[in-house]
């Protein structure tokens, strides 16, 4: 049975080499002065320097911030919109990863609302952001198709998502700009859009049309297992990374994310682990738990392991860690965790503490 489902997505996305350049009348329509986030990169920023070129060709003023952090923090987007309200920008353009992109959101939504500070951004409230063109630079978090914007909150010490959903207007998707990028970047955002995939594919809030461009992602991420193995990283397997990774942002749209995005902020924030690596630590355990195995067996099937033990081998061979946890710690993450009842509601099967002390102890005590 197909059975009822709601798809929203409302990003026009525009795929393929110098996408921007072809497309560049759509950018003369959110206004006169762009607001353009992102962040510093070793060697040339070919996309930074394709959007100011257009810029000028069309006569957009623009403006450019390069300072925003990795998991960016309310401090830095408060910082960075107050700068934006002095130049009274009219859209936002958000470069790079999720971190740059979700700052953009954030920044947007705080100009747009001249009144909000930061902390408003948690409050509830449905706040509306400034036109957004989002470009990405990496294949990972989907965030130029996605409505979340996640902050690190220094005040409680973890990540959360701003309460605005906020959809880029349009996001130009080119996997030119992902050539070069550093291999260990580029095994942590593929690992993350992978996890984006599989959680959205077991989530209880999927559908039958999400589950299905899924597998579209499964299929894909097959074909780029063994340059994964060998660090072999050519133009069309960028390109069917970049895929991967919209297909995620698009499908977590649908359904948010399951228990290894929740349980990988104490990680991040306190492991100081990159958030797609933190992801992938925790995605074999926690696929080890279910007791109904029919769409694990699927995802294994579809991305070419045989079985979850070759999954989580082929995993571990990318994350390249170096951490240590001690018991306290574990126990400590698994109850502030368990705590949260909210992350549970889309996994499928009864699960608590318990369930997130295992997963925890089996991915990390290895390290040790």
């Amino acid at each position: 049975m197909i059975g009822d489902f709601t798809f929203f997505a409302p990003t026009k996305i525009i795929f393929g080499k110098s996408c921007i350049k072809q497309n560049q009348d759509i950018l003369t329509r959110f206004g006169k002065k762009a607001y353009i986030i992102t962040y510093n990169i070793p060697g040339k920023h070919y996309a930074l320097d394709d959007i100011k070129e257009i810029f000028d060709e069309v006569g957009i003023e623009y403006i450019v911030d390069a300072s925003v952090e990795e998991n960016p923090s309310m401090e830095t987007v408060e910082r960075l919109a107050n700068l934006g309200k002095e130049y009274k920008v009219d859209f936002m353009v958000g470069i790079g990863g999720g971190s740059p992109i979700d700052a953009a959101k954030a920044i947007g939504v705080l100009i747009n609302n001249p009144a909000k500070s930061a902390v408003d951004l948690f409050a509830g409230e449905q706040l509306k952001c400034l036109p957004l063109v989002a470009i990405p630079t990496t294949a990972g978090t989907g965030a130029e198709v996605a409505q979340w914007a996640v902050l690190t909150r220094n005040d409680m010490g973890t990540k959360q998502a701003i309460s605005p959903k906020i959809f880029p207007e349009v996001a130009f998707i080119d996997a030119s700009y992902l050539m070069g990028m550093p291999i260990r970047l580029t095994r942590a955002t593929a690992l993350d859009a992978l996890c984006h995939n599989i959680e959205s594919y077991v989530s209880t809030a999927s559908s039958y049309l999400s589950r299905a461009i899924c597998e579209i992602a499964f299929r894909l991420f097959s074909e780029c297992v063994e340059s994964m193995k060998n660090d072999d990283y050519t133009y069309e397997i960028r390109e069917k990374q970049m895929l991967i990774s919209v297909i995620g942002g698009l499908v977590n749209t649908q359904t948010g994310s399951c228990l290894p995005h929740g349980m990988s902020y104490v990680l991040t924030h306190k492991k100081k682990i990159p958030h797609g690596l933190a992801c992938a630590l925790l995605i074999k355990e926690y696929l080890a738990i279910f007791k109904n195995t029919e769409k694990i067996d699927r995802i294994m099937a579809l991305t070419g392991f045989n079985g979850l033990e070759e999954f989580g081998v082929f995993v571990d061979s990318l994350l390249e860690l170096n951490i240590t946890v001690t018991e306290e710690e574990l126990e400590e993450y698994a109850s502030e965790f368990a705590a949260l009842k909210h992350r549970f509601i889309r996994h499928p099967e009864p699960a608590g503490r318990a369930e997130v002390l295992r997963i925890f102890r089996n991915s990390l005590i290895k390290y040790n």
